[in-house]
Order: structure tokens, then sequence, then C-alpha cells
């Protein structure tokens, strides 16, 4: 019997080249920022260098997708999907303050390597393809939003505000927890944040009688 000849594997489409190289970019930025080299590059996406130019128009073009790369939300909201729902609501929201704070840290990670090698992470070249860096923002805090209203929905009937506007008020202070203790452990600021917000920064007071509420 003759050998079968061997099928090729489909080749790649123009957009699955160009998320594989950003995917094998992220890493390499954070760690260069601007700095890095389109041979680093293809080196770690495994392809030549010129494999990167037919993707991407410049180095500028591949910089900025990678940055709206990292400001998309789908991977974070799935995992903060995935939290155990049989849970309470505190351990859930802890747990998906966890998320958020490392999504957070790996996201400033980059932010700050490109800033510091020089790199406008809000230069935009005005084209009409080209997403408003503030619309990105504001579109990955508002599904952010979302996604931590979905968690609250249980507890809606129990709740003195809406699930939504909740949710608005708890991601500030969760996503500050790396901003203003940047060495601590986070779980146990995470864990006070959620508690005051849900139950109020005063203490129980005392009843006339001399018990405490």
């Amino acid at each position: 019997m003759s050998p079968q000849p061997r099928r090729r594997a489909p080749a790649m489409t123009q957009q699955d080249r160009r998320d594989a190289i950003v995917q094998a970019a992220l890493p390499l930025l954070a760690e260069h920022g601007a700095a890095v080299t389109t041979r680093q590059i293809a080196t770690a996406a495994g392809i030549a260098e010129g494999t990167v130019f037919r993707a991407f128009g410049d180095k500028d073009e591949l910089l900025r997708a990678c940055i709206q790369e990292a400001m998309r939300s789908d991977q974070l909201r799935t995992r903060i999907h995935e939290v155990a729902p049989d849970s309470d609501t505190s351990t859930r929201l802890a747990e998906a303050a966890l998320l958020i704070n490392d999504h957070f840290a790996h996201l400033g990670q980059l932010m700050r390597a490109l800033v510091t090698t020089g790199y406008d992470v809000h230069r935009t070249h005005g084209r009409a393809d080209e997403p408003d860096p503030a619309d990105v923002r504001a579109r990955f805090i508002a599904e952010l939003s979302a996604a931590l209203a979905d968690l609250l929905r249980p507890e809606a009937a129990d709740l003195r505000v809406p699930v939504d506007e909740l949710a608005r008020m708890l991601l500030p202070a969760l996503v500050s927890v790396r901003l203003d203790e940047p060495e601590a452990d986070p779980l146990p600021i995470i864990r006070t944040r959620i508690d005051v917000l849900f139950h109020g920064a005063l203490r129980a007071q005392p009843h006339p009688g001399g018990t405490h509420a």
C-alpha cells in the first residue's frame, strides 16, 4: 500500500496571524517596552521577521494592536463568571477582585514599560478604523462593572441600590488596592473594603440597655 500523502495544515488567516503575533509580543512589551525589536517578536512567535511586516504595516501599528488587546476584557470576564456561584457574596466578590487586581497589575506593568521607553500610549493616527483610547478604556471599565453586577444579582432583592449601581461603586475601590498598597497582600484589604461597602463604615452602636447591635 502506498503511503498516504501528508495533508498540509490549513494556512493561517491574516487575522489569526496578527493575533498570534500580538500574543507573542505582549510579554516582551511588558519586559522591554517600546524598545523591543521586531526580530525579538518574530523569534517569540516562531516566524520570520518579514512576516511581522506583512501582518502589520509597521512596528507602531503592532504596538497599538497590543495595547488594544491588553484592554480587552473577554478573558477576564470569563474568569469572573466562573467564580463559584454557591459561595457567599463577600467571597465571590473577593475572588473576582483578586482576578481584577491581577489583570490590572499586568496591564500596569505593560503600560509603565511602554511609557518609560518613550511611547505615547494615547497616540492615535485619526484613522476611521482606529478606536479612540478613551472609548476603549470606558468600554473596558463598563464591561468589568457588568461582570461584577452579575455576581451580585442573587442578592438583588436584599440590596438598597440596584446591582449595576453597586458594581460601579465597588469597582474603583477594588481596583485601587494595588495603587494604595502595592506591596501588601491584597486579599485582607479587599475583604475590608467589601465589608465596609456592604455594611457601612460605622462601628456597631450600643443599645440603651448596654448591648451592641
